[in-house]
């Protein structure tokens, strides 16, 4: 009888396939990390640039155009 030799290729099928699933989990998981890691160290370059404007931190920025402004300019 060759049964035990199909269940045998069949388990080693099953062990692949784990594998290669856990894999693409990892890699998936390890992807959604780097993405949360490239994010903070964006906001963090984001917030020295303002800080070295003037602006501080958890602050909201200001317009430093006034409404009134666009009324007074020449019309061409």
């Amino acid at each position: 009888m060759k049964l035990p030799g199909l269940f045998r290729k069949e388990r080693t099928t099953i062990a692949a396939a784990d594998a290669q699933d856990h894999a693409e989990k990892l890699l998936a998981e390890s992807l959604r990390l780097l993405g949360q890691v490239c994010t903070k160290v964006a906001d963090a370059i984001e917030s020295q640039r303002l800080s070295r404007q003037g602006y501080e931190h958890n602050t909201y920025l200001r317009r430093t155009d006034e409404p009134g402004d666009a009324a007074k300019k020449p019309q061409e």
